[in-house]
């Protein structure tokens, strides 16, 4: 899966991560355009943002490549709850990142529109202990 992290705004005191769920796209067109949450929301908050994207779109093949990925049997693991264990792993890697320790206990706030949207409000739903 691939993600991007901006540190760019970050404090280490008391930022908390911002977490896009990525939707149905390449990150970087979600990224580029999502200038409230990268900028407004991160500095204001002193964040980090980490942008997530979603398996099966831009070059997040769960078997590799897209051939793979499409082949009969393997389209199964395109599912809402497969996407939200993504994201469930990734905050938690992120949050056991040797070099910033301090993310173990800060709060994850989650944020998309449309589709993203609703994978957000389902990661509340279903994993409030995460975010």
């Amino acid at each position: 899966m691939r993600y991007l992290i901006n540190w760019q705004y970050y404090n280490p005191n008391q930022g908390p991560i911002l977490f896009y769920t990525g939707n149905e796209g390449n990150i970087y067109a979600f990224y580029d355009s999502a200038g409230f949450m990268t900028t407004t929301l991160a500095k204001r908050l002193g964040a980090v943002v980490v942008f997530a994207e979603h398996r099966f779109y831009g070059k997040s093949w769960p078997m590799g490549t897209p051939e793979e990925s499409f082949k009969k049997g393997n389209v199964n693991v395109l599912t809402v709850p497969q996407v939200l264990r993504d994201y469930v792993n990734l905050i938690n890697n992120i949050k056991n990142d040797r070099d910033h320790p301090e993310l173990f206990d800060r709060a994850t706030i989650v944020g998309g529109g449309s589709y993203g949207g609703m994978l957000s409000a389902w990661m509340r739903m279903y994993f409030p202990n995460q975010v």
